[in-house]
């Protein structure tokens, strides 16, 4: 990209497509994502959301008898490309053609397995998936399951991307590709149909964003996103005015106690967000007001006041309105180009394969985000309700967790670009990679690779990395908190320029990443 003169949004469509080959476990175009970029010269920033969207046939009780997770009902409505094309319009450079020629020279002549992708593919074969998807696993020359090392062509998908690049994004939405992909849902069992995919809009929103005391502003997508939530964590401690010596041994158990605490109070909040396009005008004036209430300073002071620095509480405590809905798993990218313009791109099919429905002609592996979506007259092991902003409408986004954000000197200069999968764990990885990147000033190496701490408030248990001190493990338990070892569970990628010019990057080895530039 940058020999030919590429822009930053550039290199990140044609990144984002080939990250969809080696990590199609995680990501493609048959799901969709969240962006956050950052212009530079004009020190604007804007959000898109590329969430995929439920079917115009949709119901609230479509999942009470049938299953959310795999199959055809439930895929939703795919926004990656229509994603792409928004980024494409705000900051792209190149031919729109010329970005997909990586990713389509990758489907022709060989994807390199990678560990990651050979023990996703295992995992999902003993499961006893669709034929289409075992096809895919298998190698046509081995006859056996594609081992890491191994090279996977996807000729079927490589003619797909060809169509999207010579034709433009409405071969997906609106053009050659629309009917059949609407009849592979279809025969797969699901409910989209080639109005849906025409009627699929991206849309390009203002983000949220918070100032932290050092000056530098956190810019994040607004709802159906929940960057708000993890905003709202930087905020609760904001007040603390956290600084190296906070994160000492003799300190470190308060100031985890009180990061602990902060993700449960936003947590509690979390589970009252919905897609705020998608309802009456009250529904839409009290998203707007929640976000307004966690992203302003005063309210986070008053739940700063909130914390007892001797102690934790059960759950009613921190008042969920109601039930969490887990998402899954993704993959996330941080670009910083050399003009200083930044992308962050969160992007997922949900869980490892999507729904398992692999497109015949398309080679499209399509999403289960409907499984993202609330299911009425539920509740959890607490006898909390599921959350009715988050119930299934036609044509609505379910809650993400998906939180791309980046980091902005009062100078203007990016200071940060930063994102994560995993889930639900994504919030508080992002939350403790900021700090400790920004306030304990450790570095992106050591702040990603640091064992992390998360909490969601439900179920009541907090989650230690192995390798977190087992000093400050057993000084939580002290506190009150429910401690539990566990293996890992979310990835970080990021990018930190604390000067100008300075830049380091790491990318999660929790996932076998590696950072490039140039």
């Amino acid at each position: 990209m940058k020999i030919k003169g590429g822009s930053t949004v550039d290199a990140a469509i044609a990144t984002l497509l080939c990250v969809g080959l080696a990590n199609s476990m995680s990501t493609g175009i048959g799901g969709g994502h969240f962006m956050t970029i950052y212009k530079r010269t004009s020190k604007k920033v804007y959000t898109i959301n590329a969430r995929e969207m439920a079917p115009s046939a949709a119901t609230q009780e479509m999942f009470k008898t049938k299953s959310s997770e795999k199959g055809g009902l439930a895929i939703a409505v795919p926004g990656q490309l229509m994603g792409m094309w928004q980024a494409y319009k705000i900051g792209g450079k190149l031919p729109w053609k010329d970005l997909f020629k990586p990713a389509i020279s990758l489907c022709k002549n060989g994807i390199p397995v990678s560990s990651t992708l050979m023990s996703a593919m295992h995992s999902e074969l003993r499961k006893n998936p669709p034929a289409n998807l075992r096809k895919l696993f298998t190698n046509p020359d081995t006859k056996t399951y594609y081992k890491a090392g191994e090279k996977m062509k996807r000729p079927e998908l490589a003619r797909t991307l060809e169509a999207v690049a010579n034709e433009g994004v409405k071969a997906f939405y609106n053009g050659s590709l629309t009917d059949v992909i609407s009849k592979e849902i279809k025969d797969a069992g699901g409910i989209i149909t080639s109005d849906d995919l025409r009627n699929y809009v991206a849309t390009v929103d203002d983000p949220v964003s918070i100032k932290l005391y050092d000056g530098i502003t956190v810019y994040s997508p607004p709802p159906p996103s929940t960057g708000a939530v993890f905003q709202y964590v930087l905020n609760i401690l904001n007040g603390y005015k956290m600084v190296p010596s906070d994160f000492e041994t003799k300190t470190q158990t308060l100031t985890e106690h009180r990061i602990i605490e902060a993700f449960k109070f936003a947590f509690a909040r979390r589970s009252t967000l919905g897609d705020p396009e998608v309802g009456t005008a009250e529904f839409k004036h009290n998203i707007s007001q929640i976000v307004s209430d966690l992203t302003n300073l005063n309210y986070g002071e008053t739940t700063r006041y909130k914390i007892n620095d001797n102690k934790t509480f059960k759950y009613k405590h921190y008042h969920p309105a109601f039930s969490l809905t887990e998402t899954h798993g993704t993959t996330h990218l941080s670009l910083l180009g050399p003009n200083g313009d930044a992308v962050a791109i969160t992007s997922t099919v949900n869980l490892y394969f999507g729904s398992d429905v692999v497109g015949e002609n398309t080679g499209i592996i399509y999403n289960d985000e409907m499984d993202d979506f609330s299911t009425p007259n539920t509740t959890n092991y607490f006898g909390v309700p599921a959350s009715p902003a988050n119930f299934i409408k036609p044509m609505k986004r379910p809650l993400s967790s998906m939180t791309p954000s980046i980091a902005v000197a009062p100078s203007g200069d990016v200071v940060m670009v930063v994102g994560a999968s995993g889930g639900t764990k994504i919030t508080t990885a992002v939350a403790r990679v900021v700090m400790e990147s920004l306030w304990f000033k450790w570095g992106i190496k050591k702040s990603i690779d640091y064992p992390r701490l998360h909490d969601q408030l439900v179920p009541e248990v907090c989650e230690a990395e192995r390798g977190y001190p087992a000093v400050v493990f057993d000084g939580l338990k002290g506190i009150g908190h429910n401690m539990t070892w566990v293996g890992g569970g979310s990835v970080v990628q990021g990018i930190l320029q604390l000067k100008p010019g300075d830049i380091t990057a790491n990318s999660d080895y929790r996932k076998g990443g590696k950072p490039a530039g140039y």
